[in-house]
């Protein structure tokens, strides 16, 4: 074999290894993109070696493309492989979070404090910051669990610990929103008061803005709307027969929208889906009321202007 030929070879054995290595690194970028689809949709770990390669063999043999089929036999998908890369993914999200947060000139922080479905209570943090560019991000940066007592007090020590755990600097610290809660906003023995003293400057306070809105939805005298609208949503909701034929006589006429959604007195929030489409389907409810011939007293307010003015403007706010 002369020189040339040996050159020649050379370079086509150094191309194939070039080329096996981004066909690796392609499978392993895979592996870690399919990792966050998974998680982002809350699906077992195990669904990657069940169902999405699965999918994907039967993909590459649909195709007739032996090449297709040998890359994906490549991609790791095990149950540890995508446990592996989700906690890689976390970790490198927990490091781009700081970097961020180093990189703010001001910080503003979100608490609030709730029990889990253990009765255990849960902090949540969450952060806002704006760099040099104006960016501005917002990102929940962590649960801290309160397994004894939660005083002001209390949810100042996880505070601040979570605070220095995550190496955030106190001096860039400009405001504090909170749920109202008595613990969190008492003048002395709060957790913004002691946090202020601890950093000795006063802080900007806020209210959470979903709070006032619950606040606000509680101290309202609208029960005259939200009655009716519950009794008409229940009495087609909870009758199978009821809502089998609303169904129908909504196909009939060619409705766009779903079904009714039923109220749940434990969200307040709720209400707000149930008057929204209960708003978009009103006429049809009329209609199918009056021709049932039930709720004639609910059916007719929805013929009353004035009454219709406030349902208007409980389902605005």
């Amino acid at each position: 074999m002369n020189m040339w030929s040996r050159k020649k070879d050379t370079k086509k054995r150094r191309n194939l290894l070039v080329k096996r290595a981004c066909e690796s690194l392609a499978m392993l970028e895979a592996s870690y993109e399919i990792a966050f689809v998974l998680s982002k949709k809350h699906k077992p770990f195990s669904d990657g070696e069940d169902i999405v390669k699965p999918c994907l063999q039967k993909f590459a043999k649909c195709v007739g493309d032996k090449s297709i089929e040998r890359k994906v036999n490549e991609i790791a998908l095990s149950k540890q492989t995508i446990t592996r890369r989700i906690e890689e993914l976390s970790r490198d999200e927990s490091e781009q979070m700081k970097d961020r947060v180093y990189s703010c000139y001001f910080i503003s922080l979100a608490q609030d404090e709730s029990a889990d479905m253990c009765d255990v209570a849960q902090l949540s943090n969450f952060i806002r910051g704006i760099d040099d560019n104006f960016n501005i991000f917002e990102e929940l940066i962590g649960f801290e669990s309160l397994h004894g007592k939660t005083r002001g007090s209390d949810i100042f020590e996880k505070v601040k610990s979570f605070l220095e755990n995550q190496q955030l600097d106190f001096g860039k610290l400009l405001s504090v929103c909170t749920d109202g809660a008595p613990s969190m906003i008492d003048r002395v023995a709060g957790t913004v008061a002691m946090l202020e003293r601890f950093l000795r400057r006063s802080l900007l306070k806020y209210h959470c803005i979903i709070h006032q809105g619950s606040l606000c939805g509680k101290s309202l005298t609208l029960q005259h709307v939200m009655i009716p609208v519950v009794k008409c949503v229940n009495r087609i909701r909870a009758r199978g027969l009821n809502r089998r034929e609303f169904r129908e006589y909504r196909e009939l006429l060619v409705m766009e929208y779903g079904d009714l959604i039923i109220h749940c007195e434990v969200r307040w929030l709720s209400r707000g889906q149930v008057l929204s489409r209960f708003w978009q389907m009103k006429n049809i409810v009329h209609d199918f009321l009056k021709e049932k011939g039930e709720l004639p007293e609910e059916n007719v307010l929805l013929c009353d202007e004035q009454w219709m003015f406030d349902l208007a403007f409980l389902v605005d706010i």
